[in-house]
């Protein structure tokens, strides 16, 4: 269990460049087309830039789709901030934690 979560919380952490580059390209899809903050949402972003994953996510794992379709809703700036954010704090919190477990 120890090795998991230290595993996890590493990857946790070094996947925070790649949030920190999916708002980067959320940033300059917003200031680069007529989309606003709040009117960029994910799932406008997902249809415009990356319909494959989209599809996807929507032909293979169609039992989440409720799911999908509500956080999608939200703009994409924050969601994806708010995740950046919970990702790096949990893996920088959930490290010290799992190593010092016996």
């Amino acid at each position: 269990m120890r090795a998991f979560l230290v595993g996890f919380a590493y990857f946790l952490i070094y996947t925070t460049p790649i949030g920190a580059g999916f708002l980067i390209w959320v940033f300059w899809i917003i200031f680069s087309t007529d989309h606003s903050i709040l009117s960029l949402s994910t799932d406008i972003f997902l249809q415009e830039n990356l319909s494959i994953l989209r599809d996807l996510f929507f032909t293979y794992l169609w039992f989440f789709k409720p799911i999908y379709v509500f956080f999608w809703s939200f703009p994409a700036v924050i969601l994806g901030t708010i995740k950046l954010i919970v990702n790096t704090w949990l893996g920088f919190w959930l490290l010290p934690v799992a190593k010092n477990m016996k």
